[in-house]
């Protein structure tokens, strides 16, 4: 179904940033870690601003009771001022474990309301953005009265953070912000239908600005009653028809551990299927991409080699394994080599031609599922012994897969295609790219391939070669 209709917005993209995974580099609380966690923050946001994303939305899942996240996102908010490079920045209120008013209004005033951090704070038509994960079950009300409050000033934020950057330690008070909300609430579930959206947008109309989707939980692409894409056309059907701005989802994969269920996205086909339904169908005003570093459950698009090699950098308690386990989570690093071009893709709204090889492998690196930790009790979509190739390819060319001493050749035209050729147990897969003989690219695979292991590992290991 093609909408046909002309984006309100400039077409940009955002990546949900978990704020409790500080990726490379660990917090102490001391004046040093502080400048190297800007550091390092300066670096992921090169790193997101090289793959096309214009901003992050900051995962707040805690605030005035867990104030380290107002530390980590002034050390965020700090590096992206620093780098003075039009990166965005705007909060994710994540209302699953806690939130109340006081902490969304305390993280919008500490932050958009601050001299220093204003102009880094993602606005649009005036209003400073405020997205979420849930918070739907806390009724228009509750979200109507945050809106007043910050744009009124009343309820003022009187809270100290003296661990937090001399810019956001003292108490933000109650500057006036108007807010440009754009929720992501469960409207009839994870797959909702067209008529769940409708009718809760009918109750929340006057509250919200938009809405985002946050459609992970599903098989992209696969059209049936799981394919998650059919609910982003309902999404972006009932909020264009009703005026409301759209913000879709993109994801690379996503693998539960911690909720005990996995969805089949085929290397990178499914990442595929939405780039595509977002650039020629469904057509949102934004899109975000979730996420750039959500590690247990496997949406990250973050080229980090492997988390567990960065000591207490990142929250990774939740997974089932022992903290600390290194080659577990492995580097998505194919995903985001991808992302460029995908991404002009979206914003053009027309299959970009290619103008540099790309070679990308995904594969998942143990077989078998069969340990008890962590715990597979769902899996939608199969899980195969597949490994997926993603060529971008400038011309006609060979595409040569080498497993366990076995070759294969395909032959590969020029533009964006995907592959899968059976997965063998043994060294790490390697595939190369000729073309008139002339080798143009070669990947290899960052895991061996084994059969079973002390721990159930469906996370998608990838590595890519691209041409300068």
């Amino acid at each position: 179904m093609s909408l046909n209709l002309p984006a309100k917005a400039q077409r940009l993209v955002f990546a949900h940033y978990m704020l409790t995974n500080q990726d490379y580099q660990g917090d102490d609380g001391t004046a040093a870690a502080q400048e190297l966690k800007i550091s390092s923050y300066e670096r992921e946001i090169k790193e997101a601003q090289a793959a096309g994303i214009d901003g992050f939305a900051l995962n707040a899942g805690g605030w005035l009771h867990e104030s380290y996240y107002i530390r980590y996102a002034a050390q965020m908010f700090e590096a992206a001022a620093r780098l003075h490079s039009s990166f965005h920045l705007m909060f994710s209120a994540d209302m699953c474990c806690g939130n109340a008013a006081a902490d969304i209004e305390d993280m919008m005033r500490r932050f958009a309301g601050n001299p220093r951090y204003a102009e880094v704070y993602f606005r649009y038509r005036g209003a400073f953005v405020l997205t979420t994960f849930s918070g739907e079950k806390l009724g228009p009300s509750f979200w109507q009265q945050v809106r007043n409050d910050l744009a009124n000033g009343t309820n003022p934020s009187t809270s100290l953070e003296p661990t937090a950057l001399k810019e956001v330690a003292g108490p933000p008070g109650a500057p006036r912000l108007p807010i440009f909300f754009v929720p992501a609430f469960f409207w009839g579930g994870e797959l909702p239908h067209e008529d769940d959206i409708g009718k809760n947008l009918n109750t929340w109309s006057q509250v919200i600005d938009g809405a985002f989707y946050w459609g992970i939980a599903g098989l992209p692409g696969s059209g049936g009653e799981m394919d998650q894409l059919l609910s982003n056309d309902a999404y972006a059907h009932a909020l264009h028809s009703t005026g409301k701005l759209y913000m879709a989802p993109v994801a690379p994969a996503f693998w539960g551990s911690n909720a005990n269920r996995y969805y089949e996205y085929n290397g990178y086909e499914g990442m595929r299927s939405m780039w595509k339904s977002a650039a020629e169908v469904t057509k949102p005003d934004w899109v975000e991409i979730i996420t750039w570093n959500d590690f247990i459950e496997g949406t990250y698009v973050s080229p980090i080699d492997d988390p567990n090699r960065y000591p207490n950098a990142s929250f990774l308690n939740a997974s089932g394994i022992p903290v600390g386990t290194q080659d577990y989570f492995p580097t998505h690093s194919g995903m985001t080599a991808l992302l460029p071009w995908f991404i002009r893709w979206y914003k053009t709204g027309t299959e970009p031609p290619v103008t540099r090889d790309i070679v990308a492998i995904a594969y998942r690196s143990t077989l078998a599922a069969d340990s008890a930790t962590p715990s597979v009790a769902h899996r939608y979509g199969g899980v195969s012994a597949t490994l997926y190739i993603t060529v971008n390819s400038t011309g006609p060319a060979e595409l040569i897969v080498t497993m366990r001493g076995t070759r294969r050749s395909f032959a590969v035209p020029a533009g964006s295609h995907d592959y899968r050729v059976p997965l063998l147990p043994g060294p790490p897969p390697v595939v190369e790219l000729e073309r008139g003989n002339v080798q143009v690219c070669k990947v290899r695979g960052g895991s061996s391939v084994v059969g079973a292991a002390a721990f159930n590992n469906l996370y998608v290991s990838t590595a890519s070669c691209t041409t300068p």
